[in-house]
């Protein structure tokens, strides 16, 4: 029987990996703050609250994915003690329970020299998944065939897809480039590790394609696809961020936190995607 925690277990790509560990024969325990009677084995979790060893131990789990971040809180401190620290205090119950394999999911905004406080805090539960002898991916934009749905790119589709004629802005023309990951690929590379054919190569594995999409032309390519016909009106990045960071500040409810506007601008200039290719694992371009 093979036994596999995952966390964030209700999320976009949580969700995904439950479904797709199941159809492969796992038996899979959810770990998420949100709960439901049909979610089978699931337990309450919360990052930055405690979590027993014996939650693994009791349930034989012999693999967890990591996919649980917490983006309400806003501010460097806040964001330490709930995601960083609660990572740690999972991590740490996982080995103390028994679990032999563990894969942390990261993001391509995670590197060195990355300014925003999500790529930030990344870098920092890379660092102790490292100590735990845990696998990094650095998942790009995850993205799957039919109607975008869910997680980013579905934010993405939705947002050209608004109005009789939307009306889309394009943060400093939407020069910006974006790495894809398609779901099936995602899910292969953690399912492979988990079933132990792939080794830990020590380092964090940046999983996308190497082909970087333009934001504008990926809109426009969400556009093209539901036959829709945006107008792009490209803005500054600055007063964008300011805007939303005021709104934070005043506990306003905004569309898109203020950091992702850093995290949008400031990017990994040169991904390294070698690594994926010395494991045996292709990521298939979005096209």
């Amino acid at each position: 029987m093979k036994t596999i925690a995952i966390t964030g277990a209700r999320g976009f790509v949580g969700s995904m990996l439950v479904r797709r560990f199941e159809g492969a024969g796992w038996t899979v325990t959810r770990l998420s703050h949100s709960v439901a009677a049909s979610d089978g084995d699931m337990v309450p979790f919360r990052l930055g609250g405690q979590l027993e060893p014996d939650v693994f131990r009791s349930r034989h789990i012999t693999a967890l994915v990591h996919c649980a971040y917490d983006f309400k809180p806003v501010d460097r401190a806040e964001i330490q003690r709930v995601n960083v620290e609660g990572s740690r205090k999972l991590l740490a119950a996982a080995t103390a329970g028994g679990v032999e394999r563990i894969a942390v999911l990261s993001t391509i905004s995670a590197f060195d020299g990355c300014r925003s406080l999500y790529g930030r805090a990344k870098l920092q539960i890379e660092a102790a998944a490292a100590a735990a002898g845990a696998l990094v991916v650095r998942a790009g934009l995850v993205w799957a065939d039919g109607p975008p749905t869910g997680g980013m790119f579905g934010s993405l589709a939705k947002s050209v897809n608004a109005g009789l004629v939307p009306l889309v802005p394009l943060i400093s023309g939407g020069v910006h480039p974006q790495y894809l990951v398609h779901e099936q690929d995602l899910w292969e590379l953690l399912r492979r590790f988990c079933d132990g054919e792939l080794e830990n190569p020590g380092k964090p594995v940046a999983a996308a394609a190497p082909r970087p999409w333009a934001m504008r032309d990926l809109l426009a390519e969400l556009a093209r696809r539901q036959d829709r016909h945006p107008r792009f009106l490209p803005v500054p990045w600055q007063p964008v961020w300011a805007g939303l960071r005021l709104a934070e500040i005043a506990h306003l409810p905004v569309p898109y936190r203020s950091d992702s506007v850093v995290s949008l601008v400031y990017q990994n200039p040169n991904p390294d995607f070698a690594t994926l290719k010395a494991l045996g694992v292709a990521a298939r371009e979005f096209s």
